[in-house]
């Protein structure tokens, strides 16, 4: 879109009055975008500039980290006067380098970062409207990096290695390692006078280096340039499924959280979930002392970890540190307990957790339920509730969260139990319902007490019905 000698916009002077004009009306990202592909559509019609005439062409990406200027395209089948002209000016090197004459036939001007750089620093601020950029707060010239910013150790950790003596540094470490040795090696060869082959291949090494800093999965570098070993680049540790958004952020592990094999139990109502025991005291619920539950506190703290209902944790109100009830005197504890403290006690019966199972592919697929301690070692839920879960009980697998405060509480089984959501939101369908079997002993069970009504019980469905 700019000339590559005088950095204007390559536009005539009454295209680029019209264009300035509409663009200083607000515009949205759709329209900002429609609007540059316009100005480029011109700019690139243009071939003479008509502000310092200079010649300008095609500008194309040549193998990895290579920009080329075409500067003069062949115009129909005639010879292109500028052109000829412009090889003219070589005559007398040639003579003298019989070399240069196979180069000549390409005519392509490598545009180098430094070049490039030097062409957006001269782009004035008039001109930057028509780029579709604002001046008050980026210019063209941001575009080229001239410095990293090296993150911080936490970012790059060192690991102690047990193999051999010393640590193993991380692959951004160990980027910027050579990037920084690149940077002296080019300096060293400016200071002796080194071939400018030499000092133009490490530049490339260079440039190489930093874009394996940002993405290791670079495509299209030159065998003799490719790294060693596989490392990791910043685009890496944040795309894909182990990357930071979906590995770290929005799947993540958590506390208060259990996981185990789920089982049906028609016993259990739809809104409860039985949890075994060996969850229910681990999973603990941060409950503050009042007058209504210290007595219940005191007896959960004299059970202490291992008897179940008990308490894990106690944190006094002032001291805010916490005491491991494993050890201790217990019933000393239990004595001086005040209003105010807060007893990490254990899940119990009617606590409101949240079961989810994945993938959780819409809403229905985490709901609240009502916790009932029992023995064995697996959820078990009411089959009435599988369809939301999309669960079977051949080897699934499901989450149990415990929410920590009484607002989490509140809001999940209010907006998540399983009785507000009976039916789906998305066509009015009932998702929590009798299913298989139970059609089947529901139906002989009405017919049963019909029959038994009516005083013409036959044998066989009396049978049933000792059997029901």
């Amino acid at each position: 879109m700019i000339c590559k000698s005088c950095s204007r916009v390559l536009l005539p002077t009454d295209i680029r009055k019209s264009f300035l004009e509409s663009f200083k009306r607000p515009m949205t990202y759709l329209q900002r975008k429609s609007a540059k592909k316009k100005v480029w559509e011109k700019c690139k019609k243009v071939s003479v500039c008509p502000y310092c005439s200079a010649t300008n062409g095609m500008v194309k990406k040549c193998g990895l980290l290579k920009i080329i200027h075409d500067q003069f395209k062949k115009t129909g089948k005639g010879e292109n006067p500028v052109l000829t002209d412009y090889l003219s000016s070589f005559e007398a090197a040639v003579e003298s380098n019989k070399d240069l004459e196979a180069m000549l036939g390409k005519n392509q001007a490598v545009l180098n970062p430094l070049l490039v750089k030097r062409l957006f620093e001269s782009i004035s601020n008039e001109d930057i409207p028509l780029l579709l950029m604002n001046s008050s707060v980026a210019h063209p010239k941001d575009l080229i990096l001239t410095r990293i910013l090296a993150p911080p150790l936490c970012i790059r950790p060192s690991v102690v290695s047990d193999l051999k003596s010393g640590t193993n540094e991380d692959d951004v470490t160990m980027k910027l390692t050579e990037i920084i040795f690149l940077n002296d090696v080019i300096q060293k060869h400016r200071a002796t006078g080194a071939k400018m082959q030499m000092i133009v291949e490490d530049w490339d090494f260079l440039q190489l280096q930093v874009a394996l800093l940002y993405n290791s999965e670079t495509s299209g570098i030159p065998l003799h340039m490719q790294p060693k070993k596989y490392t990791r680049g910043f685009v890496q540790r944040l795309k894909g499924k182990q990357g930071r958004f979906r590995g770290n952020l929005s799947g993540k592990r958590v506390d208060f959280s259990g996981r185990t094999v789920i089982s049906p139990d028609p016993n259990m109502g739809i809104d409860q979930v039985a949890v075994p025991i060996h969850v229910a005291k681990v999973m603990t619920y941060p409950e503050k002392v009042n007058d209504a539950n210290i007595e219940l506190m005191r007896k959960l703290i004299v059970n202490g970890c291992d008897v179940h209902p008990g308490a894990n944790f106690i944190q006094q109100r002032h001291t805010k540190i916490k005491r491991f009830l494993r050890y201790g005197n217990r019933e000393k504890i239990a004595k001086e307990l005040k209003t105010g403290d807060t007893v990490e006690r254990h899940m119990m019966d009617g606590d409101i957790v949240l079961f989810n199972r994945q993938p959780s592919l819409h809403k229905l697929s985490i709901q609240a339920f009502f916790a009932k301690v029992k023995p064995h070692r697996t959820f078990r839920f009411n089959e009435c509730c599988c369809n939301p879960f999309n669960a079977d009980f051949d080897g699934d697998e499901m989450n149990l969260h415990l929410p920590q405060t009484e607002e989490a509480k509140a809001e999940a089984i209010t907006l998540m139990g399983s009785k507000a959501n009976i039916v789906t939101p998305r066509n009015g369908e009932p998702l929590i319902a009798a299913i298989q079997d139970f059609i089947t002993g529901m139906y002989i069970t009405v017919k049963c007490v019909l029959s038994y009504h009516a005083n013409k019980t036959p044998k066989w469905l009396l049978i049933q019905w000792s059997l029901f």
